[in-house]
């Protein structure tokens, strides 16, 4: 009976259960990727962040610089005042239609002004003067600080600047055109005529001056 007795006492424990033994170890092995792939975020996270901060991507930009891109009244800044505020400003608005509408011009830079360059309209016009017998005959010129590229338009618009040159001499009676002061105020009136017909077909006139080559008046 004693052998039995200690027989019991000396027989091993009994071997846990089938997956007891496993349940640990699955669970440290989780534990321990976990643990593994929250570093990697925490370095990667750290990295963007440090990057972010040294090239300056959470400063605010200077009030200056917000000032620059947009106006004052919150549009974009374009870089170019509007026609018409350039014009109120001082900009040179080109010679003035008294009975006609007020005509806005496009300015030509001053990087593209020449010397003054002199053309000839090649042809005689001829008018009867009003209220009088008389007739007068005159050949006209004029001068241009902007090269070829006023000489090119006064060209295409050739026809419609001649019909502007007959309208308004017509206007100017005898007296006028026998003295002097008169005269210099037709040409100053065809000078305005002449811009008037580059403004309404080209936006800028370029017209500086317009002199009498002939002048007769019978």
């Amino acid at each position: 009976m004693a052998d039995k007795k200690d027989d019991k006492k000396k027989a091993p424990d009994a071997a846990p259960a089938e997956g007891e033994e496993g349940a640990p170890k699955k669970k440290s092995k989780l534990l321990l990727i976990i643990m593994v792939v929250v570093g990697v975020l925490v370095l990667v996270g750290g990295s963007v962040g440090a990057t972010l901060f040294l090239t300056g991507f959470f400063d605010h930009k200077p009030a200056a610089e917000a000032g620059a891109e947009h106006g004052a009244d919150g549009h974009a800044a374009d870089g170019h005042a509007a026609e018409g505020e350039h014009g109120a400003e001082g900009g040179a608005a080109g010679p003035q239609v008294p009975d006609g509408p007020q005509l806005q011009t496009k300015e030509i830079p001053e990087g593209e002004r020449f010397a003054a360059t002199y053309k000839p309209i090649e042809r005689d016009f001829t008018l009867n003067v009003p209220n009088s017998r008389k007739f007068v005959q005159f050949r006209i010129a004029y001068k241009t600080f902007y090269g070829e590229k006023i000489v090119e338009r006064v060209t295409t618009h050739q026809i419609a600047i001649e019909a502007a040159i007959i309208g308004t001499a017509g206007q100017y009676s005898e007296e006028e055109m026998v003295s002097v002061d008169g005269r210099a105020r037709l040409a100053a009136a065809l000078r305005d005529a002449m811009n008037d017909v580059l403004i309404r077909n080209e936006d800028f006139g370029g017209i500086e001056e317009v002199m009498f080559t002939h002048f007769v008046f019978q």
